[in-house]
């Protein structure tokens, strides 16, 4: 398995990332170990250092070829560090206890430049795949996202992965996640309890999808949804590339902005075109990959998540 580069500007929290694909056995291996210290610091040429009571230090262990010990965050005292790998195992886990078969599925990675944040993905067999009759299989996922330095909860949620596009939706109209902070006992096996629901809400989410497919959107529905409703929840520039990708099938770059215009009416310059996207979007499900195609393409990853939980919200009021 090979490590994919850098992307340019991918972040989370202002941390690179890179990303990782391969068997779970293959992943495990890039996940790093870390290990609690007392919050210390060394006085200049003296080996006597000061302690500070109220916080520790997570330090993450030499991996592969480094030979550093190297700090990576500062908690409480009541802090509950949970290693990447038990999240791994427990995620697995919760695949086997609900009798899903776990040899040789496919997960990928997405993990910081010192490893102090990890998003994880388990991709469930192809007899749980969906075909949307658009050609364009979706493959349902565990994900989970996990740190180690105090900056961000635990987190589980099942989603969908079209693969023509890379685009990922949150499973469940009612947008069903695991949140726990990481103090006291943390349930992980949880993680099963996300899986159950997830699975039940996919069933449902299908049976929407079609629907959504069947159901069309007049222009000047959509273009009022885009430039009032889209417009407040993600800005005038991301209501703009919607318009042009539903019109076009491409996405767009603004070229210049006057005050009080629409994203109707904005000055652009198109792009690449956006992968499964027709050149004409006419009805829901259409318009929910764009939605998909545009939360994919923030360069945070927690930004990424946020916009995918609104998703729901936004086709609800477009469908009304």
């Amino acid at each position: 398995m090979q490590q994919a580069a850098l992307e340019t500007g991918a972040s989370w929290f202002e941390s690179p990332l890179a990303y990782f694909e391969g068997t779970v056995p293959e992943i495990k291996s890039h996940l790093p170990v870390f290990e609690r210290r007392p919050f210390s610091a060394r006085k200049p040429g003296s080996l006597k250092s000061g302690f500070n009571e109220r916080y520790d230090m997570i330090v993450r262990k030499p991996q592969g070829d480094a030979v550093d010990y190297i700090p990576v965050g500062i908690v409480s005292k009541t802090y509950a560090l949970v290693p990447h790998q038990v999240v791994l195992n427990a995620a697995v886990k919760a695949l086997q206890d609900a009798r899903i078969p776990t040899e040789g599925i496919t997960a990928d990675l997405a993990i910081t430049q010192y490893g102090e944040r990890m998003h994880l993905c388990l991709y469930l067999p192809k007899e749980y795949d969906f075909d949307p009759d658009d050609g364009h299989k979706m493959k349902i996922r565990l994900e989970c996202l996990n740190s180690v330095d105090g900056n961000s909860r635990f987190r589980a949620l099942m989603g969908w992965f079209r693969q023509v596009c890379s685009n990922g939706m949150t499973v469940g109209i009612e947008r069903k996640l695991l949140m726990q902070r990481h103090t006291g006992e943390m349930d992980i096996a949880a993680i099963k309890t996300i899986l159950a629901a997830g699975l039940e809400d996919a069933l449902k989410d299908q049976k929407l999808f079609y629907k959504w497919s069947r159901v069309k959107v007049s222009d000047e529905k959509l273009t009022a949804w885009i430039e009032k409703t889209l417009q407040d929840t993600w800005g005038f520039k991301a209501a703009t590339r919607a318009y042009h990708i539903a019109h076009t099938g491409h996405d767009a770059e603004l070229i210049q902005v006057f005050e009080k215009q629409r994203p109707s009416q904005a000055q652009v310059k198109f792009a690449q075109p956006v992968p499964g996207c027709l050149q004409k979007s006419t009805n829901l499900f259409d318009i929910n990959q764009i939605l998909a195609w545009l939360a994919k393409e923030r360069r945070d990853l927690q930004e990424q998540l946020q916009w995918r939980q609104q998703i729901p919200e936004l086709m609800e009021k477009l469908a009304a």
